[in-house]
């Protein structure tokens, strides 16, 4: 019988996939578990309806990222700090003010997705990789000078 999962089942799939089992096991477990709807009729258009719409955003989605991916790339962050005795900097630069910087820029980023190990803390250049995408993570160049 073939069934449509509605949620992921260990050893069988993930939820949107269509499988083949035997009849016993989607009449007898699957369905009434509401792990699985059998695939006929209507169910099987709106499965493949389903699976054309998110692949349909997925490209959309990537190819956002790829113009986001592009612009963070081609930015250069200037960052003015007061600095100390010997270069210290008073503070740190932290992800949540690159993600600020780059929103002032109208590059939308969230905070968490900026791969920074551990605050800025001299002058200097750096750069800082950010996650866009799967498999996405461009660089955007971060300069620290002396405010003033």
């Amino acid at each position: 019988m073939k069934v449509i999962l509605t949620q992921d089942v260990s050893k069988l799939g993930k939820s949107g996939e269509m499988k083949s089992v035997a009849d016993g096991y989607a009449t007898n477990y699957l369905i009434p578990n509401k792990l699985a709807v059998p695939a006929a009729g209507g169910a099987y258009r709106a499965w493949q309806h389903d699976i054309a719409s998110r692949e349909e955003k997925r490209n959309r989605e990537r190819g956002e990222a790829e113009v986001t991916a592009n612009r963070i790339s081609s930015t250069t962050l200037t960052m003015g700090v007061k600095v100390g005795e010997g270069g210290k900097l008073y503070g740190s630069i932290t992800a949540k003010e690159i993600a600020e910087a780059l929103g002032r820029r109208g590059i939308e980023v969230d905070r968490h997705k900026i791969e920074l190990e551990e605050p800025l803390k001299s002058l200097g250049t750096y750069k800082v990789a950010i996650k866009v995408y799967q498999g996405m993570t461009p660089e955007v160049t971060v300069v620290v000078e002396p405010k003033g």
